[in-house]
């Protein structure tokens, strides 16, 4: 899934986004993150998500985070959070807007999204 179809999927998502599993990196595994969106909470559930960001070397997160949220490639600034000695080659400055503006990051090199069965009580 590409970070368009992810955008419009997540745009639908009003519920919490919450970090599921955080990995920290190690001399033999590279650092990961999980995060949860979950869609409107009643009897019937508009789906949930869950993107994995692989390869992570930083992120100023809040554990939980309330939807619609939206995320970008923001290249471009991860010199203004960043010094340039931690900038690695292929890695991406991802921020992530919640639904009152704030943004958040994650500097990784890639991620993966994975869409969740509809939940119906």
């Amino acid at each position: 899934m590409d970070l368009d179809e992810l955008n419009t999927y997540l745009s639908r998502l009003q519920g919490q986004a919450t970090v599921e599993k955080i990995n920290v990196p190690t001399e033999q595994e590279s650092g990961s993150l999980k995060i949860k969106f979950n869609g409107d909470i009643g009897t019937r559930d508009n789906g949930e998500i869950e993107v994995e960001f692989f390869d992570v070397d930083s992120l100023s997160l809040a554990f939980s985070l309330i939807g619609p949220i939206k995320i970008v490639i923001a290249n471009e600034l991860v010199s203004s959070y960043l010094n340039q000695n931690y900038l690695e080659k292929n890695f991406n400055f991802y921020q992530l807007i919640d639904d009152v503006g704030v943004k958040w990051w994650i500097y990784a090199k890639n991620f993966r999204a994975k869409k969740l069965p509809a939940f119906y009580k």
